[in-house]
C-alpha cells in the first residue's frame, strides 16, 4: 500500500573518492530494510557506478534506460536479497556525467512516481563538486557527507558543503566518519565532527549568513571484514555480522530512521 507521505530523501556524498561511500550506502539500506522500512538505492554515480558490482547482483537495466525510456522502473528495478530495491545505473557513459535539462526534469519525474512506494530513497552520489552531485544533494531532504579523518578528505568534504551552503542553502549536514580509530571510533568521530564544525564556522557562517550545523550520525571503525565483504561480493551481515562495522550500522540505521515519515 502506497505512503500517505513521500519517502524520505537521503544523498549520500562525500568530496573525496575511496571513502567506502557505496558500501555504507549498500549496508545501511539492509539495514533499514531489516527494521521494516521500504528503501530503495538509487545508484546515483552516473558515470561510474558499482553497487550493482558490490553486492554481486545481476542488474538488467539502469536508470538511464528508464530516462531514455528503453524500460519502464519496474523492470529495471532490481529487489535484492537484502531486502531493499535498487535501480542501478550504468558505467562509462560519459553523456550520464553532464547534468542536462532533461536530466534534472526525467529524473524528477522518475522520483515522483517512486517515492509514494517507499520510506527511505537513499542516493548513493558520486564524489567530487560536479554538477550532477550537486543536483542530487540539492534535491535531497538529508545530506549525508561520508568522510574518513585523512586531512584530504575533511578538505574536501569542507569544500563540497561549502558549495552546497553557497549555492543552494544547505544549513544542516549529517556525518558518517569511516575508518575511525578501532581503539576509539566514537571518540575518533567526535573529533573529526567537531574539527569540520570549527572550520564551517569559522569560515563559512559569515559568508553564508546563517549557521551551518554538523550532526555526526555515525562513526565506523577500521575493519579488515569490509574488503572481505566487497571481495566477496556480500553484505558486511553475510561476511561478517558481529564485526566492529556490521555491528554498528544498524546504529546508523535507527539514527536515519527518526527523520522518516
Amino acid at each position: 500500500m502506497p505512503n500517505e507521505k513521500p519517502a524520505r530523501r537521503f544523498a549520500v556524498i562525500s568530496g573525496k573518492g575511496g571513502v567506502g561511500k557505496t558500501v555504507i550506502t549498500a549496508n545501511l539500506a539492509a539495514a533499514l530494510a531489516t527494521c521494516g522500512k521500504r528503501t530503495l538505492v538509487l545508484d546515483a554515480d552516473l558515470g561510474l557506478a558499482n553497487m550493482d558490482i558490490i553486492l554481486g547482483l545481476n542488474a538488467e537495466g539502469s536508470i538511464q534506460d528508464v530516462l531514455a525510456g528503453r524500460m519502464t522502473e519496474e523492470e529495471a528495478i532490481v529487489h535484492t536479497r537484502l531486502g531493499f530495491d535498487l535501480l542501478p545505473a550504468g558505467s562509462g557513459l560519459l553523456e550520464s556525467t553532464l547534468l542536462t535539462p532533461d536530466l534534472t526534469t526525467n529524473m524528477e519525474s522518475l522520483l515522483q512516481r517512486l517515492e509514494s512506494r517507499y520510506d527511505a530513497i537513499l542516493f548513493d552520489v558520486g564524489a567530487g563538486i560536479g554538477d550532477v552531485v550537486l543536483f542530487f544533494a540539492r534535491i535531497a531532504d538529508e545530506v549525508v557527507v561520508v568522510v574518513t579523518p585523512e586531512p584530504t578528505s575533511l578538505m574536501d568534504a569542507y569544500a563540497l558543503i561549502k558549495i552546497l551552503s553557497l549555492r543552494f542553502a544547505c544549513r544542516n549536514f549529517r556525518l558518517v566518519v569511516n575508518q575511525a580509530d578501532p581503539s576509539h571510533p566514537e571518540h575518533s568521530g567526535m573529533v573529526v565532527a567537531a574539527r569540520l564544525q570549527q572550520v564551517v564556522s569559522r569560515f563559512l557562517e559569515e559568508s553564508v549568513g546563517a549557521q551551518v550545523s554538523i550532526r555526526l550520525s555515525g562513526s565506523l571503525p577500521t575493519d579488515p571484514s569490509v574488503a572481505r565483504a566487497v571481495s566477496r561480493q556480500q553484505s558486511l551481515a553475510e561476511t561478517d555480522p558481529t564485526g566492529p562495522v556490521a555491528s554498528r550500522i544498524p546504529r546508523l540505521a535507527e539514527s536515519l530512521s527518526r527523520a522518516l515519515p
